[in-house]
């Protein structure tokens, strides 16, 4: 399929989510269409017009291996809705199993370059792209939509889980074939049980390996191959795991990331950035990510966002007669206007409205 036939659907598929296509028309046929699907980004604090170019050009680039993705951001600059256009794999399975993979490389995306954390959202699947806004609602988060999708059952696919981690965590790499052999032994559909396989040990390896990104791990995962041929496809992918994960540390640097966390509580102010961070401790942004989530329960920007609107509400409520660009520098943000999207996002008010509710609580 050429660039100019990729493009024509797109805009189509984009003017459709404007709301400026009539009932009837004529889609482009160059490519056949096996389903639509409605996908979205949520992200917890507002996005800047760059941070939301960044992230409709990286929403297209992660749904490229399962089909084409048009998309529009939110008025309030907290979102982008999107459509899928699946062009790829006819059986559904395999789309189920692909459009996991894209979300999390979108998910490790947003993390690392735009420096924000988000929900993926996944709608169903539906045949006629025209019925979109029907099938716009009942969005799920991608971890509840997966467990549905999954061909293993919620309780199976945690048991299978936790004897991957332990596989890893004895470092015994070479035995994740073996296990995952005498799982499918067992299965009354082993080609379809592959698919669930590949998200399993994914996320065994992560909770031992955080540092590891989706692309290294996935560098010789095949997904056209895999809806052929699944079980070989799956053993050769594992086989290819143990050299990766042997050059990988095996536990995470606690200390750096104290010390960052008591930077930003002592003065956030300052301009953080968690790639000049993760540069500064000789991390990638992808590892500095992962570890600071598993040391604070929480991802690098809403850690900060979080203590800087702390800030924000005690500087506003102190009564000192700050002019609200001052509050707004003081916090972090040079921008004043960002500053009150933000404000009004994290605590449902307006800077104004919080300082005069303020006041009216201490008369």
């Amino acid at each position: 399929m050429t660039f100019q036939r990729e493009g024509s659907l797109a805009r189509a598929m984009s003017a459709l989510l404007e709301g400026e296509i009539p009932q009837g028309f004529d889609w482009p046929d160059e490519k056949e269409a096996y389903a639509w699907r409605m996908i979205r980004w949520e992200s917890d604090m507002p996005l800047d017009e760059a941070q939301l170019a960044a992230l409709q050009a990286a929403l297209e680039q992660a749904m490229k291996p399962i089909g084409i993705c048009a998309s529009r951001p939110d008025p309030e600059g907290d979102g982008v809705t999107a459509m899928l256009c699946l062009t790829r794999f006819p059986a559904h399975l395999p789309r189920k199993m692909a459009l996991w993979l894209c979300a999390h490389a979108l998910m490790e995306e947003a993390g690392v370059s735009l420096e924000q954390e988000g929900l993926f959202m996944v709608g169903e699947e539906f045949a006629d792209p025209l019925d979109f806004a029907a099938h716009s609602g009942g969005l799920m988060e991608v971890s509840d939509w997966w467990a549905q999708a999954s061909p293993i059952p919620g309780q199976e696919a945690r048991l299978h889980r936790t004897h991957l981690q332990t596989i890893i965590k004895r470092r015994q790499y070479t035995a994740l074939g073996g296990y995952v052999t005498r799982a499918l032994r067992g299965a009354q559909e082993p080609g379809r049980i592959c698919f669930a396989f590949v998200p399993l040990v994914l996320e065994a390896v992560w909770s031992q390996h955080a540092e590891l990104s989706l692309r290294s791990l996935t560098a010789e995962l095949n997904l056209h191959d895999m809806a052929r041929r699944p079980r070989d496809t799956l053993m050769a992918w594992l086989a290819s795991l143990p050299p990766i994960l042997r050059q990988s540390p095996a536990a995470g640097l606690s200390a750096p990331i104290d010390r960052v966390i008591a930077s930003i509580q002592t003065d956030c102010s300052l301009p953080y950035s968690q790639q000049n961070l993760s540069r500064s401790l000789g991390l990638t942004p992808a590892y500095f990510c992962r570890l600071f989530h598993e040391k604070t329960g929480q991802h690098f920007s809403a850690f900060l966002t979080r203590t800087r609107m702390e800030k924000a509400q005690s500087l506003l409520g102190d009564g000192s007669g700050r002019t609200l660009s001052e509050i707004s520098a003081a916090c972090g943000y040079p921008n004043k206007s960002y500053f009150c999207q933000v404000f009004k996002k994290y605590t449902g008010m307006t800077p104004g409205e919080y300082e005069q509710r303020c006041l009216d609580g201490n008369a």
